[in-house]
């Protein structure tokens, strides 16, 4: 099957590349003319900008796809508050898009659409675990822009018959994930610090009491590589493992893994208000359905992790 996955470049869709790979699907890759990043080995680029109309539908049209993962977009809920407008225009401007570069095929292909646990937002402490019948109640314009997302992705495919499926995927984690995010960037840090050949080194972070639900990001292409042969469009899926972890627990197991000595303060400067203190879900629906359940511990995550930003730092990729 060839399958098309906007979003290639990013880290999520590396490892997601690799997985198909390995099933022996053929990967292509819709990634911007200026794309910074990386395109995964063996992957053929069609150049669009997600926002572009006619481009996205150039590019599928030059694909052919049997198949397409959605992964494009702006992924960091920090940044949105900073680009409100910008967040808005990739995530939710970028999915009809590609929606409707869907609806221009002779056939359409099967599409995973990729939302986000951040959109159900506030939720009531005692309402927890997240449902997929859970009311949308997102905090910041990513999680806004994703509920927009995902309930267009809904539209499409009971006013069209497209075969969308969605998934709204919880926090996910491991190699190769940028430093904007709270565990890389703590690996990073404690990597940086051992290079330098420091015996002590002080780890500033947010809030690091609040919990999430975090999966790694090589179980969670594994649910994609699920959902996109056999999910079904008439019910959205979550993709958690259904439990929550402090930050402050990850940082410290992090910290632990270190050869130094570390320190984590929280800096006040770092936290945002209004935050939801808690947020896990309940992925019943994609293990009865489709079998899948989370396989790698957190444990093995996090020293991948470290591993990963050593490995850059010692080759002067310290970005």
């Amino acid at each position: 099957m060839r399958v098309l996955v906007t979003g290639v470049t990013g880290f999520v869709g590396h490892h997601l590349t690799a997985h198909l790979q390995s099933l022996g699907h053929e990967v292509h890759g819709l990634a911007r003319a200026d794309a910074g990043e990386a395109l995964p080995p063996g992957v053929p680029a069609h150049r669009a900008d997600i926002r572009d109309p006619a481009g996205v539908t150039a590019a599928f049209a030059s694909a052919r796809p049997d198949a397409v993962v959605h992964l494009a977009g702006a992924s960091s809920v920090g940044r949105s508050f900073a680009d409100p407008r910008g967040t808005w225009e990739v995530n939710l401007t970028g999915t009809l898009n590609v929606l409707e570069a869907l609806r221009a095929q002779p056939a359409p292909p099967r599409c995973l659409v990729v939302t986000s646990g951040e959109i159900h937002g506030r939720v009531p402490l005692a309402a927890l675990p997240v449902r997929e019948g859970t009311p949308l109640d997102p905090v910041s314009p990513y999680g806004a822009s994703k509920a927009a997302a995902d309930l267009a992705a809904s539209q499409y495919a009971h006013a069209y018959g497209l075969p969308v499926v969605r998934v709204r995927a919880f926090n996910h984690v491991g190699p190769g994930q940028d430093a904007r995010f709270v565990i890389p960037n703590v690996a990073r840090q404690l990597a940086r610090a051992e290079a330098e050949g420091r015996t002590e080194v002080e780890i500033r972070v947010g809030n690091v009491d609040t919990r999430r639900d975090f999966t790694d990001v090589r179980d969670m292409v594994r649910a994609y590589g699920l959902l996109l042969a056999a999910g079904r469009p008439e019910h959205p899926y979550l993709a958690c493992t259904g439990r929550s972890v402090a930050v402050r627990d990850l940082v410290e197991q992090l910290a632990a893994q270190a050869r130094l000595d570390a320190r984590v303060v929280s800096d006040p400067g770092l936290v945002r208000s209004g935050e939801q203190p808690d947020l896990y879900g309940e992925p019943r629906r994609l293990r009865d359905e489709l079998g899948w359940t989370p396989a790698i511990p957190l444990s093995t995550t996090l020293a991948d992790s470290l591993e990963w930003w050593r490995a850059r730092i010692a080759h002067g990729e310290d970005q």
